[in-house]
Formats: C-alpha cells, sequence, structure tokens
C-alpha cells in the first residue's frame, strides 16, 4: 500500500517515553499502566502553554476519546476546552472551564453521516450556573449563518487549488498510522481571526493520533489566511477543515 497525496516520514512513537512537558502512558482496559502492545488505550499528558496542561485519552490505535485540559499537570483542576468523542471519533460535547467551573457556552453535536458532524444544542453557564439551553435544531432560523451578501468568508489565500497545493506539499503520511494502514478523514476546527491568524486549532473528528496530530500541524503552519469581511471591516470567523488520509494499491 502506498499513501495517496502524501509522503511517507518517520514517526517514533511512545513505547515508555516520557519528558516533563510531554508524557506518554499505555493503559490497558481498566486504565493500569502496561506495554505498548498489550495496552488498550494511550494518554498522552502535554503542556498547552505556560500554565495549563492537555490529557488525551486515545484508543492505542484508534481515535480520541476524549480530551481535557487542567490547571496543573496533575489533572485536578479542570481549566479550558473539554471534549468527549462517540464511537465514530466525532466530537460529542464540548464546553470551557475556568478553574473547575463551567464558564461560557457548552455545545452538543451530532453526527449525521459518518463524516457529517454538527452542532445541535448550547448551554450557557455563568460559575457554573445554567443561564440558557437552546435546541439549535428546533430553532434554524434564528441560528442561522447572516447573510453574506455584503461580506466574505474567510479562506486559504489562492482558493481550494492553493489549498489542496499547500497539503500536497507539506502534509505526510505518518509512518504509525502506515503500519497499521489507518486511513480517514480528520477534521479540524479553528479560528481565522481579524488579522488572518489561525487560532486556537482542536480535533473535531478523530482517526488515530498520528495523523491527528499530523492534521493539527499542517493548520498550524498553514500560514496567514484572509480574514472574513463584513460590511468592509474584518471578522473573527470559524473554520472546520477536513484532511484525508487514504491508502492506494
Amino acid at each position: 500500500m502506498k499513501p495517496f497525496l502524501i509522503l511517507c516520514f518517520c514517526f517514533n512513537f511512545l513505547y515508555s517515553f516520557s519528558q516533563d512537558k510531554n508524557q506518554f502512558y499505555a493503559l490497558d482496559q481498566n486504565m493500569n499502566q502496561t506495554t505498548l502492545d498489550s495496552s488498550k488505550y494511550i494518554l498522552w499528558i502535554h503542556e498547552k502553554d505556560s500554565t495549563d496542561w492537555q490529557w488525551d485519552y486515545y484508543y492505542t490505535w484508534g481515535h480520541l476519546i476524549k480530551s481535557t485540559t487542567y490547571a496543573d499537570h496533575d489533572g485536578t483542576i479542570l481549566n479550558g476546552r473539554f471534549c468527549i468523542y462517540n464511537s465514530l471519533g466525532n466530537l460529542d460535547s464540548m464546553g470551557i472551564y475556568d478553574h473547575g467551573k463551567k464558564n461560557g457556552s457548552f455545545y452538543r453535536y451530532k453526527t449525521f453521516g459518518r463524516d457529517s458532524v454538527g452542532i445541535t444544542g448550547q448551554y450557557d453557564y455563568v460559575q457554573d450556573s445554567l443561564l440558557k439551553s437552546i435546541d439549535l435544531l428546533a430553532e434554524p432560523l434564528k441560528n442561522k449563518v447572516p447573510d453574506s451578501t455584503n461580506g466574505t468568508e474567510s479562506e486559504y489565500p489562492g482558493g481550494i487549488t492553493k489549498w489542496t497545493y499547500y497539503l500536497n506539499h507539506n502534509l505526510v503520511y505518518p509512518d504509525r498510522a502506515l503500519t497499521k494502514k489507518i486511513q480517514g478523514q480528520v477534521q479540524i476546527s479553528f479560528i481565522v481571526d481579524p488579522e488572518g491568524n489561525v487560532v486556537d486549532p482542536f480535533i473535531q473528528k478523530s482517526v488515530e493520533y498520528s495523523v491527528d496530530q499530523e492534521s493539527i500541524r499542517v493548520i498550524k503552519n498553514s500560514g496567514k489566511w484572509i480574514p472574513s469581511m463584513l460590511d468592509g471591516v474584518y471578522k473573527k470567523s470559524y473554520k472546520v477543515i477536513p484532511i484525508n488520509y487514504k491508502l492506494q494499491d
């Protein structure tokens, strides 16, 4: 088998690898530490920024199960994005914690077909208190994307042609995924700010650790985007980009 549209590179993976800011654990079905060959899950603990730590739970050769952010390395104080994924690796629910308390909007997602994920519910919190819940399926008109007659959506410079060129010349198929013949579509959600910067990318649809992280990497390294504009003013916009990994004979 060979990767479609993608070159191969060597991706050295965990075993018992551990560093202060980047730790991997192989876990058995009871969440006890074991060898990689005997594991059902892997846990990746890594420093997200100077104050927060992200804990990502994966099936050893499969998709994300849960991704949580903590204010401490030991994972006792939730602080930041909290994501739960369903049996297909698609985002099921997501929200933001502020030092152990729900603050802001939490979202419920639904899978419409294997590779289609949409937000169906919104729950607004302040200091753990639910202020409002919205059924986004029951209120489609109220929550509809505004008319773009006087605006433009954010996009990669040069459009889809240049984006495809960028992926073909920068995306690589991780050796770990090649070895196990792992294929599928990863979806990365991120913000394009008014200056065109890519901000806060995270996984909306997961396939496997190495291809997920490769997808995050190419999004982060994609450079400046053309920001969204409305009535002549650049605006923040939200993007979801699919990245496909496919092997050919």
